[in-house]
């Protein structure tokens, strides 16, 4: 049982008052959004048994200590329920019932806000029938045990007495816990190590140098490029039918910079209508225009704020006479609800549309605020494009000797329908950076982090992302994703010997405790 007093539902203190043990699962305090609703106690947040595992051996006295454990954890709520009426008694348990359906979410109590369980509600227990003030039990299982708190502990890396760089993570907690990092690049670099006492985790090759130049990627095109150029009023190769008559702006929303469009120009009936800027893709560094072999790392903003609403954004990878390679194009033409389409574009021809909602709030939306990541990598007469964490590839012959030696990117709204409430409430390209690949059929290249790439890895999940997508391709063998117990941890830093300078680490962890 908890330690604290109960509280008369009676007494007065104001509607906003939490008993100390109040409970807040998946994110509602129950006391606040139940009408009637009373924490009294809670029990199971305490001491734990743990389970033994030992062999006895022949003869002797005693047994031999194998190791121990602790089990699954059961937390109980009791409660105080009173209402007015049966009805407001009866939508008073409807909702409760609601906010106690979620699996695996966070259950905080108010006399330790700054720590959760895993939680999910198991069982309960039956309240007295033909009464609308009842006393009850809610059972909260939770598959493991610790709790964990809910700020994130950072640990920046700085060189040490030896000038390697290293971080010192301070465990405070009770428990092990996963390690997740960020690495920013402040050079180009082609490995990353990190090393501890309990394990070591790898990226890349460490045997990788720059001194290769012919198999280098080099960064040609930024979207601060495009968005120097003028606006073109020529024809969008990808949407002949498009008119190009009105202009695109630069401003930065949301902290990052977004090229958006600014007017649509003059109504054409039954069209789309708006405005481009055509890119001509420079020369590399042995002066040679056009890129066979291409990888273009893209970040859309396309959320809708009403239902109805209609814009498009499109990108092509076009030759010198102007055939579209490749290409995304992104839409919503549903003027009444709320449906978005994601086009794949080779060789002039759509070969995938994918169907998606735009809104905030669904997690199907892939270019929420939040998100917004995409790519396309052309390989001989091979195209990779990105959807959710997928990489689907389509071949076409007729595009293996096509260089790239433009590239197009259009905004527009249909018809007369204006940059109101009837368009996309955040239709904005953020990001656009353009590289040529220095072989025909691409190969691993030394410098497989770019000036400016994060490489971000979630120790808890085990997986590692690079400028937000997963990319386990770049995992060596042998890596294993250590916990650092409670106390000090020196986690040590390695990277490509012609890395400078250094990429900036931060660690981070989130203590648990039992």
């Amino acid at each position: 049982m908890g330690m604290y007093d109960f509280i008369d539902v009676t007494e007065s203190q104001g509607e906003d008052t939490l008993p100390a043990e109040a409970v807040k699962f998946n994110g509602k305090w129950l006391d606040h959004e139940v009408e009637g609703f009373r924490t009294l106690r809670v029990s199971g947040r305490e001491l734990m048994d743990c389970e033994i595992e030992d062999v006895q051996m022949g003869s002797m006295d005693g047994t031999q200590y194998q190791y121990k454990r602790y089990p699954a954890r059961q937390i109980t709520v009791t409660y105080r329920l009173m209402s007015e009426s049966d009805t407001a008694f009866r939508e008073a348990f409807n909702r409760l019932n609601g906010l106690l359906d979620a699996e695996e979410a966070e259950l905080i109590f108010n006399d330790e806000p700054d720590k959760y369980f895993i939680s999910t509600k198991a069982g309960n227990s039956e309240v007295a029938a033909g009464r609308n003030s009842v006393t009850g039990e809610i059972v909260f299982y939770c598959t493991d045990p610790s709790k964990y708190s809910t700020v994130e502990k950072t640990f920046p890396a700085s060189p040490n007495a030896e000038g390697i760089l290293e971080a010192v993570i301070v465990n405070r907690g009770t428990e092990s816990v996963p390690v997740s990092y960020e690495i920013v690049h402040k050079h180009e670099n082609g490995y990353l190590g990190i090393v501890s006492q309990y394990g070591v985790m790898q990226y890349g090759r460490v045997e990788e140098t720059d001194w290769e130049n012919y198999r280098q990627n080099e960064k040609l095109v930024r979207l601060s490029d495009l968005s120097a150029l003028p606006d073109d009023p020529g024809t969008n190769y990808m949407h002949p039918n498009h008119v190009m008559g009105g202009s695109l702006v630069t401003e930065t929303i949301g902290g990052k910079p977004c090229l958006r469009l600014r007017s649509t120009g003059a109504v054409s009936a039954g069209k789309w209508i708006g405005a481009m800027k055509t890119l001509t893709v420079p020369a590399d560094s042995e002066g040679h225009a056009g890129a066979k072999n291409f990888y273009c790392y893209l970040n859309h903003w396309f959320e809708t704020g009403l239902m109805g609403q209609t814009a498009e954004q499109s990108i092509a990878f076009l030759t010198g006479d102007n055939k579209v390679i490749c290409g995304y194009s992104l839409f919503k033409s549903d003027m009444t609800g709320n449906t978005a389409c994601l086009e794949f574009w080779l060789n002039g021809k759509i070969v995938r549309s994918i169907s998606f909602a735009p809104s905030s709030s669904d997690g199907a939306n892939p270019f929420n605020h939040g998100r917004g990541h995409n790519d396309i990598r052309k390989e001989g007469d091979k195209v990779t494009f990105y959807w959710f964490g997928n990489y689907p590839s389509y071949r076409s012959s007729a595009i293996r000797n096509m260089e790239c030696k433009k590239i197009q990117v259009a905004f527009t709204q249909f018809d007369s329908r204006g940059l109101g409430n009837k368009y996309v409430t955040r239709n904005y390209l953020r990001s656009l950076e353009f590289q040529k690949m220095g072989v025909e059929k691409w190969r691993d290249v030394p410098n497989r982090y770019q000036e400016g790439d994060v490489v971000s890895i979630d120790g808890e999940a085990a997986r590692v992302y690079v400028n937000g997508m997963a990319n386990t391709g770049d995992e060596m063998i042998g890596t294993k994703y250590f916990h650092v117990p409670p106390g000090e941890t020196k986690v040590q830093f390695y990277y490509s010997s012609f890395c400078n300078p250094a990429p900036v680490v931060t660690a981070r962890i989130k203590e648990a405790f039992l």
